[in-house]
């Protein structure tokens, strides 16, 4: 059976990644009294990429669920799940065993102050059953374990996802639409204090399902109907493929347009699909970002997402240590950013390499229906 592969797909999700360490740090470098940046739309997108990052998990998983359909006749839930416990399993409950062990035993023994809000029994019942983003909502729960909402969002959606898919058949655009229109419209309602103006709030705004859906729709328009979706001027016309990327590179570098608000969600949800087929299936692409460097970066980025606070952490605490770059900010920024940077990917490369992989080979050798590449080194359902 030939393997689904989009290639140029591995490199978005570096960016990505990158996008998400680049805004985790400043929070950090407040935090300890460091030098941190107070403008720039480039250090404040660690969350609109976190949305892409829905986008891509549900354009691809559809993708391939749609696929699975097409060459078997039916989806099988069981194996689905299964790849999904092989994929994010392993790293994710790695990271919040450490992540509970470093607040509530490292730091107390080495006589540093953290604040623990929760009860150690409610964090591993919470964490367990895949609920972080209702820990990130009730309490502060350091930045080790901070990414981890975004998996509990993702793994709460796949859920029903899978069952969904296999029951609809014909009627997934229908699907795909439902979420959509339910999910933004409670987004909406979050953003108006509907739910409060905390709590409820807060955890609403973090279900974006709106986001995977919108990006299940494409794959099936994808799927279905390549050639004449492919045919649609926003993939078809140069010229306006040049202005929508550079409409997305203004929002994550500079945001001149100035979006904000429900208007800055309401231009990731058009532009996030847009970008994920024109560069994975689009031969009339010209937004080039496939290079070795960037796809192996890519296939290690769940590594990046998951780690990079412990980076981060021995970042700070290595230039609050030392005093060679006080007085010279430049010289500030290029250490800290090149060491936390650098310590995040040997982090998710040694993770990859020793935690991932024999679990990925177990995925494809044991569950996967449809290999997504030509090695497990670039699993096509990643779910960052």
């Amino acid at each position: 059976m030939g393997r689904v592969h989009f290639k140029g797909l591995n490199s978005l999700r570096f960016f990505a990644a990158l996008f998400v360490v680049i805004g985790h740090i400043p929070l950090n470098q407040e935090s300890v009294g460091l030098p941190y940046p107070r403008y720039g739309a480039l250090f404040f997108r660690g969350a609109p990429a976190v949305s892409f990052f829905f986008t891509l998990s549900g354009f691809l998983i559809t993708y391939l669920l749609l696929e699975e359909r097409r060459r078997t006749g039916d989806v099988d839930v069981r194996s689905f799940y299964l790849r999904r416990v092989c994929r994010i399993w392993p790293l994710y409950f790695a990271v919040v065993f450490f992540g509970l062990f470093f607040y509530n035993a490292l730091l107390p023994a080495l006589g540093i102050g953290y604040k623990v809000e929760y009860s150690l029994p409610l964090a591993v019942l919470l964490y367990t059953f895949f609920l972080p983003n209702l820990m990130n909502t009730l309490y502060t729960v350091g930045g080790i374990l901070n990414p981890s909402w975004s998996i509990g969002v993702e793994e709460q959606f796949y859920l029903f996802w899978a069952p969904a898919m296999k029951r609809v058949r014909e009627r997934v655009p229908a699907l795909c639409w439902t979420v959509l229109a339910v999910s933004a419209s409670f987004y909406v309602l979050s953003a108006f204090g509907v739910f409060g103006e905390y709590e409820g709030r807060k955890f609403v705004g973090q279900l974006k399902f709106h986001f995977m859906a919108a990006g299940g729709l494409c794959a099936w328009w994808l799927h279905r109907y390549r050639d004449s979706f492919l045919a649609r001027w926003v993939f078809s016309s140069k010229p306006l493929q040049i202005l929508l990327f550079a409409l997305l590179a203004d929002f994550y570098l500079l945001n001149l347009a100035h979006w904000h608000g429900l208007a800055e969600e309401a231009v990731q949800m058009l532009l996030y699909p847009w970008v994920i087929v024109n560069v994975a299936a689009n031969p009339r692409n010209v937004i080039l970002v496939e290079n070795r460097v960037f796809d192996y970066l890519g296939t290690i980025s769940y590594g990046m997402y998951m780690l990079h606070m412990m980076a981060v952490y021995a970042t700070s605490a290595l230039f609050k240590a030392t005093g060679w770059w006080r007085g010279n900010l430049w010289l500030f920024c290029a250490g800290y950013y090149a060491m936390a940077l650098g310590l995040t990917v040997l982090l998710a490369h040694l993770s990859y390499r020793h935690l991932e992989s024999p679990f990925l080979r177990l995925k494809e050798q044991r569950f996967s229906l449809l290999p997504s590449a030509p090695s497990a080194r670039a699993p096509a359902d990643l779910p960052l």
